[in-house]
C-alpha cells in the first residue's frame, strides 16, 4: 500500500508534530514492506534528522493523489492544519480527528484572510440560515460567537472514507454526524519514557527540594481555567503558605497572565516559566508534587501534556469534560465544571498535598494506565490494522482500547474523598466515568456534552482579555486590575 501521511512536523507549531514524530517509526515498523509511507508537509523541511533520514518527505505543492492508494490526514484546530483540511475535502481519505471543533481553523482560513463570504457560507452549510446569520454578525463585529458551540467539522467528517478518534466523546459525535463512515477509537500514543526522580528533576532545574510545588502545563489561556486555578491557589495558601505554582508553557498572546497574578494576589508565589524545550518540559513535570490541567470549553482534544504527566507517575487533576472524563477514576482526580469548581479544586489540592502516599498511589495508577493502554507500538498496530481495512474496503467501526482497561473505575477516587466539612465532602463525590466502548454507544444518541458551567466575573474578564486582543501593556487592563484589588474583589 502506498500511503500519504499528512501531518505537521517540527518545526511546525503543533502538538501533533510531537505526536506524529513519536508514532511514525512504530507505524513504519508495523507495516514493514507491505506499505510505503510518504510524509506530506507544507512548505518546509522537517528538522528532526531521524524523520528526514527514514522517510520520504514531499511538499504538498508536489503531491498528486493518483500516486497513492490512501491518504491519512492528521487534523487539528490550528493554522498548521489548513493544507491538510483542504486536501481532506478535495481528496477524501482517513482523518485523525485530534479536535472535534475545527471552527478556529475555518475562521483563520476565511475571516482572518478577509473572506467573510466563505465563513458565512461554511456556517450556512453546517447550521442552515441561523448559522449564516450568526456568522454574519460575527464577521461584522456585531456579536461574538462562541466557536466551541459550532464545531464546523461536519463537512470534513462526512467527506471522509473513515475517521480515527482518541475518545468515545469524539467518536460518538462523528458517528452522529456521519453514521455511514467507519470510525476507529485508537488510544493516543505515548512512548515508553523513563520516570525521572523528583529529586533529580529539582536539582537539574534548581528548584527547592523541600517545597510543595504545583504545576500547570501547556499553553495558557482562558480555556485552561487559569482564573479558576489562580483563585483556588490563592485560597490554598492560607493552609499552605509555602506552596508554589509553576505555569509551564507559552501564553496565548491575548491572555495577560501577569495582570491576573495581581488580580488574585499571588504574584509572589507563582512562577511563569513560559515555553521550555521538550526534555525540560518532562523534567518540570517530574519535579511537581501535583499537576493540574483543567479545560473548559473543550474542543474534543486529547491532551498529550496530561498523558506525559501520567507517564511521569504524577497525581493529576483534570476537568470532567470530554476525553478527560474518560480517564480512569483511580488514576486522575476530576473536577466538575460548575459553580463548585474553584472550591472543589482547593479541597482536592489540599487533600493531595497533605497525603504523600495518596499522591504516590495515584501516580502509580496513572503510569500503569499509560503502559497498558497508550503504548506507541499498540497504537501503531491499531493504525495499521484499520488503515489496511479501509484500503481493502472492509473497514467497520471498531474500538481498539483493550477490554476492561479503558472503562473508568466505578470506585470513588480517593483523592476526592477529602476530610473536610460535609459540604466539601458532598462536592467531592466522584461519579462513574463513561465507558469508552463505541460498540456500547447508541449511534442515534447525541454526543456527550461538557458539564454546564456557571460563569462568574473572573471568567468574563479572562474571556474578554482574549476576545478583545489586549496585551499586558495596555493601561486599561492595568487600571482594571488595580481597581479590582482596591475593591477587594480578588478575595
Amino acid at each position: 500500500m502506498k500511503l500519504a501521511y499528512f501531518s505537521p512536523l517540527h518545526p511546525a507549531p503543533s502538538g501533533i508534530s510531537d505526536y506524529s514524530e513519536e508514532l511514525l517509526p512504530s507505524l513504519a515498523a508495523q507495516f514493514g514492506a507491505s506499505a510505503e509511507l510518504t510524509l506530506v508537509v507544507d512548505g518546509y523541511k522537517p528538522t528532526n534528522p531521524e524523520i528526514a533520514k527514514h522517510f520520504r518527505v514531499l511538499d504538498d505543492r508536489e503531491y498528486a493523489a493518483r500516486d497513492f492508494e490512501l491518504a491519512l490526514y492528521q487534523l487539528g484546530n490550528s493554522p498548521a492544519h489548513a493544507y491538510i483540511y483542504q486536501r481532506a475535502l478535495r481528496e477524501p481519505g482517513v482523518i485523525v480527528l485530534h479536535d472535534l471543533v475545527l471552527h478556529h481553523l475555518i475562521a483563520w482560513m476565511t475571516l482572518n484572510r478577509g473572506d467573510r463570504a466563505g465563513y458565512i457560507q461554511a456556517m450556512r452549510d453546517a447550521y442552515g440560515e441561523r448559522g449564516a446569520e450568526l456568522a454574519e454578525r460575527e464577521a461584522l463585529g456585531l456579536e461574538a460567537l462562541n466557536r466551541f458551540d459550532y464545531p464546523l467539522s461536519e463537512r470534513v467528517i462526512r467527506a471522509s472514507r473513515a475517521v480515527i478518534a482518541h475518545s468515545r466523546y469524539v467518536a460518538n459525535a462523528a458517528q452522529n454526524i456521519a453514521p455511514h463512515v467507519p470510525i476507529a477509537i485508537i488510544p493516543h500514543e505515548m512512548p515508553n519514557t523513563a520516570v525521572i526522580s523528583q529529586r533529580d528533576a529539582r536539582t537539574r532545574l534548581q528548584l527547592p527540594q523541600d517545597a510543595m510545588l504545583l504545576g500547570s502545563f501547556g499553553n495558557l489561556g482562558p480555556t485552561k481555567r487559569t482564573t479558576v486555578l489562580l483563585e483556588a491557589f490563592h485560597a490554598l495558601r492560607k493552609n499552605f503558605p509555602n506552596a508554589r505554582l509553576l505555569l509551564v508553557g507559552a501564553a496565548s498572546p491575548n491572555f495577560d497572565v501577569a495582570n491576573l497574578l495581581d488580580v488574585f494576589d499571588v504574584r509572589d508565589a507563582v512562577d511563569v516559566i513560559g515555553y521550555v524545550p521538550f526534555d525540560e518540559f518532562h523534567a518540570y513535570m517530574a519535579a511537581m508534587d501535583v499537576c493540574v490541567n483543567l479545560r473548559y470549553p473543550t474542543a474534543g482534544e486529547t491532551s498529550g501534556a496530561v498523558l506525559r504527566m501520567m507517564a511521569q507517575a504524577k497525581a493529576v487533576i483534570v476537568s470532567r469534560v470530554g476525553w478527560f472524563a474518560e480517564l480512569p477514576d483511580d488514576a486522575v482526580a476530576k473536577i466538575d465544571v460548575d459553580d463548585t469548581e474553584t472550591e472543589l479544586l482547593r479541597v482536592v489540592l489540599e487533600r493531595l498535598l497533605q497525603d504523600q502516599p495518596l499522591r504516590a498511589t495515584m501516580g502509580t495508577n496513572a503510569r500503569r494506565y499509560i503502559e497498558q493502554e497508550c503504548a506507541v507500538q499498540d497504537a501503531a498496530r491499531a493504525y495499521a490494522d484499520f488503515l489496511r481495512a479501509v484500503n481493502e474496503g472492509r473497514a467497520v467501526s471498531k474500538n481498539y482500547f483493550k477490554p476492561n482497561e479503558n472503562v473508568a473505575s466505578s470506585r470513588r477516587a480517593q483523592a476526592i474523598d477529602a476530610p473536610r466539612d460535609d459540604a466539601s465532602r458532598q462536592m467531592a463525590n466522584d461519579t462513574r466515568a463513561p465507558s469508552a466502548s463505541l460498540a456500547e454507544a447508541d449511534a442515534n444518541t447525541a454526543p456527550e456534552q461538557p458539564s454546564a458551567i456557571v460563569s462568574d466575573w473572573r471568567d468574563d474578564v479572562a474571556h474578554a482579555y482574549a476576545e478583545l486582543g489586549f496585551d499586558q501593556d495596555d493601561p486599561l487592563l492595568r487600571e482594571i486590575a488595580q481597581q479590582i484589588v482596591e475593591l477587594g474583589l480578588n478575595d
